[in-house]
């Protein structure tokens, strides 16, 4: 990646067991696009292996920044899936809020995040109307099963931005909560399938997906939103 204009050095500790990974989250400088929008570059890389550059989109520099961020903590919590993510010593000292904040590698700490919780397959949305559900089935390596349910809900306003929740529940009785932000309903949801199949990738290390009907795969779109609609031609 070129120009880049910070990172974050992170350890990976696999629940395997296995040695533990160094990861480097970067994100470049905010460059104008020619349609008047803002993007940035961002790059996630896992021992040794620089991964794929996304690029983050906003209307001016500070929300192609956010974008970015948020890109970068999806990324990092579908890491969590498999084991646990720590700051490195090589950020120097890190000044927290808390003692009791346990997930100082965020870019977006204010994000709501809960995983790892037990819950029964009937937990719904919390105060916001479910949109869509899909039942998917988790086939392992090992030939077992397990159903996972993947909730998204409907866009709501907060605080002068608009969000998109969704809610992931399962292997084995965890939730996952994530929610994708924006100026308007369609961003908000833009986002959030954009984060959905991140993290359902992250799970699908532990075997395959099928859907109810039997086809392979989650089948959530891969949304690339580094694409902006052409202007209309005048």
């Amino acid at each position: 990646m070129d120009k880049i204009l910070g990172e974050r050095k992170l350890v990976f500790l696999p629940s395997d067991g296995s040695p533990a990974q160094t990861v480097v989250a970067r994100f470049g400088h905010p460059e104008p696009e020619s349609d008047g929008t803002w993007c940035v570059d961002v790059q996630v890389e896992q021992a040794g292996k620089a991964g794929t550059v996304d690029r983050a989109r906003g209307l001016d520099q500070a929300q192609a920044l956010f974008h970015a961020f948020l890109i970068l903590d999806a990324q990092l919590e579908a890491m969590t899936v498999r084991g646990s993510v720590e700051l490195s010593n090589g950020n120097g000292p890190v000044e927290r809020e808390s003692t009791q904040e346990t997930e100082a590698w965020r870019f977006v700490s204010r994000i709501a995040s809960e995983v790892g919780s037990k819950v029964s397959n009937e937990l719904m949305l919390a105060k916001v109307d479910v949109l869509g559900e899909r039942e998917l089935m988790l086939k392992r390596k090992d030939g077992s099963e397990e159903k996972v349910i993947v909730r998204l809900g409907h866009p709501y306003l907060s605080r002068g931005h608009w969000r998109a929740p969704c809610e992931i529940v399962g292997p084995k009785g965890t939730v996952q909560r994530r929610f994708g932000t924006g100026e308007d309903s369609i961003q908000a949801l833009t986002h959030l399938l954009y984060l959905v199949p991140i993290l359902l990738d992250s799970v699908a290390d532990e075997g395959n997906f099928y859907t109810q009907e039997g086809a392979t795969g989650h089948w959530f779109p891969r949304i690339l939103i580094e694409e902006q609609p052409d202007k209309a031609a005048k």
